[in-house]
């Protein structure tokens, strides 16, 4: 693997998603990161900037959100940040799924995704803006 890092700017609009995944499969490919953990990461940046398009703002237009991915040895690191009203995504309770379908409560399933394709899921409030950062080892 490469080292190598690259910051994605995008427009708060879920048509940005498939850019940022193609950005990332080619970064991935630039930088010989493995499959299944440019897989993982993609995944859990698709779910989080989603929930940050859908949820994070009153009124998405002229909103930007920034995706930071950096390549190190040994590991893969993102960072997610906008300006939306402040959520930390890790206060929500992990989800019941030995409950019946009709006894869950809606929402969390997204997080949970995160939390376990990721070896470490970090949230703080930075300068009026959410910062999301998630980890993933390669091995």
């Amino acid at each position: 693997m490469h080292e190598g890092s690259i910051t994605v700017r995008l427009s708060a609009d879920l048509r940005e998603v498939d850019r940022l995944n193609r950005v990332i499969r080619h970064f991935g490919d630039l930088h010989e990161v493995p499959s299944r953990v440019l897989y993982a990461v993609n995944l859990a940046l698709d779910e989080v900037v989603t929930n940050v398009v859908r949820h994070g703002f009153e009124d998405a237009k002229d909103q930007e959100i920034l995706a930071r991915i950096v390549a190190a040895p040994g590991e893969l690191t993102t960072e997610v940040s906008d300006s939306g009203r402040a959520f930390n995504p890790l206060d929500v309770p992990k989800p019941n799924l030995d409950a019946p379908l009709d006894e869950r409560s809606l929402g969390g399933l997204g997080i949970h995704l995160v939390r376990n394709l990721m070896d470490s899921v970090e949230y703080r409030r930075d300068g009026g803006k959410n910062v999301l950062t998630l980890r993933k080892r390669i091995r």
